[in-house]
């Protein structure tokens, strides 16, 4: 499914304390698909795979609904209000525009890549598997194809059903470096989060997914399953 996280180089290990808000995201290039920096293919939130989790924020709506350009298949009213609410502050009143989505658009993540790079700024990727469950992240960058991680700490993810909850930076020290794995874009996957799996990863038909244990966030599964079939994607730009 092309899923797997591909861990750090041994480079990457020395790098210690340069990510923040602002950071480029410049890590040294990334293989899409190989066995965890543990050498083996651990099953995504299993105990002993090494992440830490964390205790998620509420994610309850606030008093402003954003307009959109469309109505969302995937995202109700009291949804829309908690992430708007959740989201940094200078990107909370910006009108959301649907710019890819799966009922309208066929899956094909090359298209949601093309219709990502019209944008140009932060956006709210949505998910639902066949398992019903709903679930994505906010992105401070637009998605593109890339040899290295891009985005910062701004990232999150958050799930919207079966329950509500959203998972922040969790900036818990790995050894001797700051977990600062964002986003990851390569024709075959689209992905969010690691150390030791994906928070969440499309495959390029957009048609399978995993989302496991991440250090990035703390996070644990947010899909019904840990390997899924999708149902349904929005990608949506507040830029």
């Amino acid at each position: 499914m092309g899923c797997v996280h591909p861990g750090r180089t041994s480079d990457e290990e020395e790098y210690s304390d340069a990510a923040s808000d602002d950071w480029d995201g410049g890590y040294a290039d990334a293989p899409t698909a190989r066995r965890d920096a543990h050498g083996a293919d651990n099953a995504a939130g299993a105990p002993g795979d090494g992440a830490h989790l964390v205790d998620p924020e509420p994610l309850v709506p606030g008093d402003y609904l954003p307009s959109t350009s469309e109505p969302s298949s995937l995202l109700d009213n009291a949804h829309l209000c908690a992430l708007a609410a959740a989201v940094p502050l200078r990107h909370r009143w910006r009108r959301w525009r649907l710019v890819y989505a799966t009922a309208r658009d066929g899956t094909s993540l090359s298209t949601l890549y093309r219709r990502a790079a019209e944008q140009r700024g932060p956006c709210v990727l949505v998910v639902r598997d066949r398992g019903g469950a709903v679930f994505g992240c906010f992105t401070s960058e637009a998605w593109r194809v890339a040899s290295r991680y891009y985005g910062t700490g701004e990232s999150f993810v958050f799930q919207l059903k079966p329950r509500s909850a959203l998972w922040r930076w969790h900036q818990k020290r790995m050894r001797v470096v700051r977990n600062d794995f964002f986003q990851f874009g390569r024709p075959e996957c689209v992905a969010l989060g690691g150390a030791p799996r994906y928070a969440v990863c499309l495959d390029g038909d957009l048609a399978f997914g995993s989302s496991g244990a991440s250090e990035t966030f703390g996070s644990p599964c947010l899909a019904s399953s840990e390997e899924f079939e999708v149902g349904r994607v929005e990608l949506w730009s507040l830029a």
